[in-house]
């Protein structure tokens, strides 16, 4: 199952590639950067999809990244 989310002028694809322990896992696509990170919950792509907003509006090149 595949998402396309589009959140202030950026877009993110999430690939669920499984539902074990009644979260998601899977993979977590920045389309503009091309950065492809995995993740092992809900609230760890929450956290990462949270994490490439809030740097993208800091001078620094924003990164996907598991926090």
């Amino acid at each position: 199952m595949e998402k396309t989310i589009n959140a202030s002028n950026q877009t993110f694809i999430l690939e669920i590639k499984s539902t074990r322990n009644h979260t998601w896992q899977g993979t977590i696509l920045w389309v503009q950067t091309q950065q492809k990170v995995a993740f092992r919950s809900a609230l760890e792509a929450i956290k990462i999809l949270d994490s490439a907003l809030t740097a993208e509006g800091e001078d620094e090149t924003p990164n996907l990244q598991i926090v």
